[in-house]
C-alpha cells in the first residue's frame, strides 16, 4: 500500500507546526481529512491571474485585464514557451511505509520549473527576500522532476514581478522534509487518519 504526499499537505502541516495555534491545527486537520474548502478571495484572484497568464502565453484573444495587465504580461514573458500544468509523481519510502509524491507544475521549460503566484499585497508593503526559503514546494518538485536543475517562483502583485530561484545545490532534500512530516504525524497520533484519506490511487 502506498500513501499520497503533496506539497500542499506538507505546507499545511508546516503552518500548523510553526504557528502552533488551535486555528491552524484545525485547518491542517481539514486538509488531512481532505474536506472541501471554500475558495477565499485571495485564492480566486490567484486562479484568475494565472489563467490570464496562460491565455496571454498561448496568444488567445482576450481583453486586457483592468487591474493586472502589466503583471500578466511580465509573467507571461518569463514563462512563455513552457509546458503548462504538467503532472508528475515519484515513489519514495520512509521506513516500512511507501509513499507517492505527486504534484502539478505550473510551467516547465528547458530544465526549469516555474511556479506562478499572485500577491494580494503590493510589493511596496510585502517582505519578499527569502519568502519561499522554507517552502516544501521546490524540494518536492525537484524530487518529482529529476531532469530539472532549478525552480523559480514567479510572483506578481498585478504590476511588478518578483522572482526567487532555487537550484539543487541550495535546496533541502525532500526526503528530509518528508521524514520530518511522517515522524510528526506519528507523534501526533494521526497516522491512521492520514492513511484513511491519503491512500495513493493511480495518478
Amino acid at each position: 500500500m502506498r500513501y499520497l504526499l503533496t506539497q500542499s499537505l506538507i505546507s499545511s502541516w508546516q503552518w500548523a507546526m510553526d504557528l502552533g495555534t488551535d486555528e491552524k491545527f484545525d485547518e491542517f486537520r481539514t486538509v488531512l481529512r481532505r474536506e472541501p474548502v471554500e475558495q477565499n478571495e485571495a485564492m480566486q484572484k490567484g486562479i484568475e491571474f494565472e489563467n490570464n497568464v496562460y491565455e496571454a502565453c498561448r496568444g488567445l484573444v482576450r481583453d486586457p485585464h483592468p487591474e493586472w495587465e502589466n503583471g500578466i504580461q511580465k509573467v507571461a514573458a518569463i514563462v512563455k514557451g513552457s509546458q503548462f500544468q504538467v503532472s508528475g509523481s515519484v515513489a519514495l519510502g520512509i521506513g516500512a511505509t511507501d509513499f507517492l509524491l505527486y504534484g502539478i507544475a505550473d510551467a516547465i521549460r528547458a530544465g526549469t520549473i516555474y511556479d506562478v503566484k499572485f500577491s494580494t499585497k503590493s510589493f511596496g508593503s510585502a517582505e519578499l527576500a527569502g519568502k519561499y526559503l522554507e517552502s516544501p514546494q521546490h524540494p518536492a518538485y525537484l524530487q518529482i522532476w529529476p531532469e530539472a536543475q532549478r525552480f523559480v517562483y514567479v510572483v506578481s502583485d498585478g504590476e511588478d514581478v518578483y522572482t526567487e530561484e532555487y537550484t539543487r545545490r541550495n535546496t533541502r532534500r525532500f526526503w528530509d522534509v518528508a521524514r520530518e512530516f511522517w515522524a510528526s504525524i506519528q507523534a501526533l497520533g494521526l497516522e491512521d487518519e492520514y492513511k484513511k484519506y491519503w491512500e495513493a490511487k493511480e495518478q
